[in-house]
């Protein structure tokens, strides 16, 4: 009996290992991705590229775009798009839009790719400006973008909408506002499948753990913290000292240490996203996102708050008692 369990488990899992390769043919679908001057998005822009899609790569600087286009085929078209700006993402409308009505095409794929990280250290460190702006791009930008191009897939009432969120969306490991950012992302893009329910327009969710892009650029963020300990008031200098603040900056340095290089990992899985025959609702990534946070997502408060403590340890400030 536990042979015939064991053999229908392995045999469910072969099943499913073997359905999860079927991908439909890239070649001539029209993607559009958001955030391709560098890192992640610039990588998948170039690989479905090569695969012979068609790819509106936009990037938020002119160089950004320049530079994309130098390598790549006459498949891609770099374009400049701001996405915290309602104007620049109707300028980019109108130019995809035209490339595809000469074309008589449909776009196939939207990837929110685009994000800024957050401001290491305490909630209280930063003011509400730098809350909008982080909330601005990882949020309200993905949302206004996928509403001003959702006309462009559900035309032909079928697609894929990938949205890049991370596994903080799952268990929120650091207090900044790209923690609260993503697990929006997550919210909105769940709604949206269900608000899509009635059409063959999917949407997904990538959640990677550290890559090294500039999301985990230590130098920047490090700037940022000088930044807030100069910004401070004397009570707050007197409750964190110095030495929170260089214990801060060194967890900085040491998470990019960690960060994984492979940048293809991410770019595969949105691929995936993209043409798989049976998407995945979430692409987790990483061993911290697969082993860690997911099951973290479902235990008692007391043992995550834990986890937090050993996994991603905050300095004590030296006022608390």
């Amino acid at each position: 009996m536990l042979l015939f369990i064991a053999l229908t488990i392995a045999a469910i899992c072969l099943t499913f290992w073997i359905l999860d390769k079927f991908k439909i043919n890239p070649k001539d679908r029209y993607i559009l991705i958001t955030g391709c001057d560098t890192g992640i998005g610039n990588t998948l822009a170039k690989s479905l590229d090569k695969k012979g899609c068609y790819v509106f790569a936009t990037c938020l600087t002119s160089e950004g775009a320049e530079s994309l286009q130098k390598v790549s085929s006459d498949r891609l078209y770099a374009i400049n798009m701001d996405i915290t700006n309602s104007d620049s993402i109707k300028t980019a409308f109108d130019t995809v839009e035209k490339i595809m009505l000469e074309k008589n095409a449909t776009l196939w794929g939207l990837v929110n790719n685009a994000g800024v990280p957050g401001y290491p250290g305490f909630y209280d460190w930063w003011p509400r400006e730098v809350y909008r702006r982080i909330i601005d791009v990882n949020l309200l930008g993905p949302i206004e973008v996928t509403n001003v191009f959702l006309p462009l897939i559900r035309s032909k009432g079928k697609g894929r909408i990938v949205n890049a969120s991370s596994g903080v969306a799952l268990t929120p490991f650091s207090c900044s506002g790209y923690s609260m950012s993503k697990c929006a992302l997550e919210a909105f893009s769940d709604c949206l499948r269900h608000q899509l329910c009635y059409t063959y327009i999917s949407v997904h969710m990538i959640e990677p753990t550290y890559f090294l892009t500039h999301m985990t650029d230590a130098t920047m963020k490090s700037d940022k913290i000088e930044m807030s300990w100069n910004q401070m008031t004397q009570s707050q200098r007197d409750y964190y000292g110095r030495s929170c603040i260089d214990q801060i900056i060194e967890l900085t340095k040491q998470e990019q240490q960690v960060s994984d290089p492979n940048l293809h990992l991410v770019s595969d899985a949105m691929e995936h996203a993209l043409f798989g025959w049976f998407p995945w609702r979430r692409y987790p990534i990483g061993g911290l996102v697969k082993y860690v946070a997911r099951p973290a997502s479902v235990l008692p408060a007391f043992i995550v708050d834990y986890l937090r403590r050993v996994i991603v340890p905050l300095p004590k400030p030296q006022g608390c008692h």
